[in-house]
């Protein structure tokens, strides 16, 4: 498939070769770390909704509840925006020019 500046580079199965540069895929690599930075805060909430064996202390569990109910509030706006950007990205590198060897 000859275009005006050369030949488009084409995989086994006949599908074209996007150009993909190495600072599209560190803006992929920057949203993943954002978003595995949640992990250890995530495990912390797990373990406060896990943990029903303990006597119950209405007050320590009203604390706990509004502190982690507002890390969580962050963390899912964080992750909305997180997986917005993930998906502009994504779109981005799918209408990516296609590679070409010039003859």
């Amino acid at each position: 498939m000859n275009q005006e500046n050369g030949t488009v580079l084409k995989t086994k199965n006949k599908q074209p070769i996007k150009a993909i540069s190495y600072q599209d895929l560190y803006l992929l690599k920057e949203t993943l770390e954002q978003l595995q930075s949640w992990t250890a805060v995530l495990e912390l909430l797990d373990e406060f909704f896990a943990n029903r064996l303990l006597p119950l202390d209405k007050k320590k569990i009203i604390k706990e509840f509004h502190s982690l109910s507002r890390i969580y509030g962050m963390f899912m706006d964080d992750f909305s925006t997180c997986t917005d950007d993930l998906e502009n990205q994504v779109e981005k590198l799918m209408v990516k020019e296609k590679v070409k060897v010039s003859q």
